[in-house]
């Protein structure tokens, strides 16, 4: 299924250590655009998404640091829109907790801090305040991760499991992790095969190709000014595309830890398992 992830600001204050922000600003600034994404430009953005489109509260920074993402994540779902939201909770206050508790979310997945401080998140009174407080609201399809060691006092208000998470090198766009070796071959995409319809909407309503495109290397298009449906017509959407099949490409994909060789689809063996392509791919995500 297609998800649009929304970068409500670029430039995020919180900078934890697998997050390339310094990649992002650099990049994004050259495209000339604003830095936090206004209201007017995500409501004409939304109008043009077709509604099967999951919307993602995530991006490339904590959506919560833009005083409008509230808002603009009730209006998807006042639009009938499927969302998710991924937060550290910076940003996000207890106002912000009421108003979006009934919202049948799919996930909503909260990182947490931890004692190695990869994840930039102060702990203190007003943190765990909070903390509780989403505990406690029956936020639907509520999560919490982290990257490292939970801290004590955040480990005593959750009370419950917490999946850690393996660092990626987001298809090397991070120094302090080891990125893959390059692909060769045919590849196929973890989270959307070869369809590539899992994209990320910059502030100034840029298009990138994914989470992981953190230098830009990919922008399809731009929603303020074409359609949706143009994004998968461009030249940089074809580039990628062939890109899958030919390995002369020098595509971010090729790079990428969600990436895989179609050759393990292919296998008569997996084949017999997984029986068709959307199998495997769900199957490849678990």
């Amino acid at each position: 299924m297609s998800a649009m992830d929304i970068t409500t600001t670029v430039g995020c204050r919180v900078r934890c250590d697998y997050c390339p922000q310094d990649k992002l600003v650099s990049a994004y600034r050259s495209r000339d655009g604003v830095n936090k994404m206004t209201f007017e430009t995500y409501q004409k953005v939304l109008n043009k998404v077709p509604r099967e489109t999951i919307i993602h509260f995530s991006g490339m920074a904590e959506p919560w640091l833009n005083d409008n993402c509230t808002e603009m994540l009730l209006h998807a779902h006042d639009r009938g829109f499927e969302v998710t939201a991924f937060t550290t909770t910076v940003g996000l206050g207890e106002r912000d907790i009421e108003k979006i508790k009934s919202v049948p979310f799919l996930r909503f997945v909260v990182h947490l801090p931890d004692r190695e401080r990869y994840s930039k998140i102060d702990v203190n009174d007003e943190y765990l305040k909070k903390l509780d407080k989403i505990i406690r609201s029956g936020i639907r399809n509520c999560e919490f991760m982290t990257m490292g060691t939970l801290p004590a006092a955040v480990k005593k208000v959750l009370g419950r499991c917490v999946s850690r998470t393996r660092m990626m090198s987001r298809a090397g766009n991070l120094a302090n992790v080891r990125a893959p070796k390059r692909l060769k071959g045919p590849i196929l995409c973890r989270s959307c095969g070869d369809s590539l319809d899992h994209n990320v909407l910059l502030p100034n309503g840029d298009v990138v190709l994914c989470c992981m495109d953190y230098r830009l290397r990919h922008v399809l298009g731009n929603l303020t000014s074409s359609d949706y449906s143009d994004l998968f017509h461009s030249e940089s959407f074809q580039r990628v595309q062939n890109g899958l099949d030919d390995d002369s490409y020098d595509i971010l994909c090729r790079y990428c830890e969600n990436a895989s060789p179609l050759e393990e689809y292919n296998r008569p063996e997996r084949k017999k398992r997984f029986g068709n392509l959307k199998n495997f791919l769900r199957n490849l995500m678990t």
